[in-house]
């Protein structure tokens, strides 16, 4: 096992371990892959997941070890009737962090995230309506020892490092996410890489979600690099990127989770990941890589989030239609003008692609 540092000198896996699919496996698997986790050197979770099954595997798991794991829990994150939602109401957030330090049996989160804070309205609603004052005041009294967000969105992330009072936070980061068009091939992002080197400089960390995103960069079908990429290549991207300190990939099985520690035993060469840099612009034709180039839209529809939520959700991501419906602008309010498509660098049919999800999330 590799360690980083965390703010304060504390060490925190490369590997930890995310919960969103440990529903798929039963109680008594759900125990043996913490277990077995920790054995190997993980001392980092991820405690978002679609309902509330895996929660007592994980309480069983961690006892007598709690002060081992790292846990990252997030507030705005409510469970109504066992099954995953997300609040912006004040004393609905309190209430649901209670819950979660009480269900978990600590009196304290190693990491407390506002949870998946995507847009700007969303933001203004968590910076003025007392929810980043009740977090603010959570880390004061130590309940949080570490205070971050969760995001999808770089100019979220950029706003919220801004404050000056952000430790860490959650963001998706893969390749497919990372890269866009330049002079007939694919550039990291300005933008993205902005994001990085500033949260480098600043000491704020990056844990990351969606390191494969959602699966797709595993399959030459889904990738929109028309190429698997394996798993050791996919973390080993996501950890090159400047402040990052640990790779959150969902497992289901022991099986998953030693395909994903698999990665400190391959090659250096089998961690490369340099073909991207050399593929043509042409062999991403009709493939919407979330740059938002075909902005902006007269009816202020987030294209690339919608086209994201869309493919996370057709591979099995179970939370992505609930992180679509609580976009302001849904594909229903596209008026289909094709302002979008005359800007697309890579020619996607963005207005099938908004039938699509209009169907899809109906």
């Amino acid at each position: 096992m590799e360690y980083r540092n965390l703010l304060h000198g504390e060490k925190i896996s490369t590997i930890g371990i995310g919960a969103g699919s440990l529903h798929d496996a039963t109680p008594r698997e759900i125990e043996d892959i913490i277990c077995y986790g920790m054995d190997h050197g993980i001392n980092f979770m991820d405690t978002v997941m679609y309902d509330e099954a895996a929660v007592k595997p994980i309480v069983r798991a961690l006892k007598g070890r709690r002060d081992n794991m790292l846990m990252q829990l997030h507030l705005s994150v409510v469970y109504p009737q066992g099954q995953y939602a997300r609040t912006r109401v004040l004393s609905t957030v309190q209430k649901g962090f209670e819950q979660e330090l009480k269900k978990y049996g600590t009196d304290y989160a190693d990491i407390g995230l506002i949870h998946c804070v995507d847009e700007t309205d969303d933001f203004e609603k968590v910076m003025y309506d007392g929810i980043f004052d009740y977090a603010r005041k959570l880390k004061q009294a130590g309940i949080i020892r570490y205070l971050g967000f969760s995001s999808h969105n770089p100019d979220i992330c950029l706003r919220f490092v801004e404050t000056g009072e952000i430790d860490l936070f959650m963001l998706s980061v893969n390749a497919a996410y990372d890269f866009e068009p330049l002079r007939g091939k694919l550039a990291l992002s300005n933008k993205r890489m902005e994001l990085y080197q500033k949260c480098q400089k600043q000491g704020i960390g990056i844990t990351v979600m969606k390191p494969y995103g959602g699966g797709q960069l595993l399959d030459s079908r889904t990738s929109p690099f028309g190429r698997a990429m394996t798993i050791s290549q996919c973390i080993q991207y996501a950890l090159d990127r400047p402040a990052v300190l640990s790779c959150l990939p969902g497992v289901r099985s022991i099986a998953d989770l030693k395909d994903v520690l698999a990665y400190y035993d391959v090659s250096k060469e089998e961690r490369d990941y340099s073909f991207i840099g050399k593929l043509a612009h042409r062999d991403m034709q009709g493939t919407c890589i979330y740059c938002n180039h075909c902005q902006p839209c007269p009816s202020n529809i987030d294209i690339g989030a919608v086209n994201k939520y869309l493919d996370l959700a057709k591979v099995g991501d179970e939370l992505a239609k609930d992180h679509y419906m609580k976009l302001r602008k849904h594909a229903t309010d596209c008026i289909e003008c094709g302002a979008c498509e005359k800007n697309c660098p890579f020619h996607v049919n963005v207005c099938e692609r908004m039938r699509e999800a209009k169907q899809f999330f109906a």
